[in-house]
């Protein structure tokens, strides 16, 4: 099953409203909220709320649109002969669509590996000794390395 995070809409109470008329639209569809006569403009939803003053959306309100994007909302206080104050207004972005699932998955075994050694099994060698002997191995012969570090003296043993 699918996770939508829910958004919460909220807003300070009116002393004076019996209720609260909480209207919706697409941001693409107005260039000034402020001026908007929004019951004149086509696809805006609106929603009646009493007794609160806050909306879960999208379980307190499912005509909410769930195209994502970007939408303002306008919350009027209405008193109890109908008069409603100027809007307050909210823009924010929703998406109240899951994601696709992956299309592919799997598990699998991976081959078991045994690190390899240089040291024979009975050998008390830790690793930092391996490394050390190997590298002096490397450099026993090498007359740059007894001149640098022996001044030229007696070959390494």
């Amino acid at each position: 099953m699918h996770f939508i995070c829910k958004r919460r809409l909220w807003w300070d109470p009116v002393p004076e409203a019996v209720s609260y008329v909480v209207q919706v639209c697409k941001g693409d569809k107005v260039l000034d909220p402020a001026k908007l006569w929004w019951e004149a403009v086509p696809g805006v939803i609106s929603k009646s709320v009493f007794g609160k003053t806050e909306l879960i959306i999208p379980d307190e309100w499912p005509e909410f649109p769930t195209e994502p994007g970007t939408y303002h909302i306008a919350i009027k206080a209405k008193d109890e002969v109908g008069n409603q104050s100027d809007p307050f207004l909210l823009s924010g972005r929703f998406k109240f669509l899951a994601p696709p699932s992956p299309s592919k998955g799997g598990i699998e075994s991976l081959p078991l590996i045994q690190p390899q050694s240089e040291a024979p099994p009975y050998s008390q060698t830790r690793p930092g000794q391996t490394i050390i002997r190997s590298g002096i191995e490397e450099v026993r012969d090498n007359k740059q390395v007894q001149e640098a570090y022996l001044g030229g003296g007696q070959p390494l043993k």
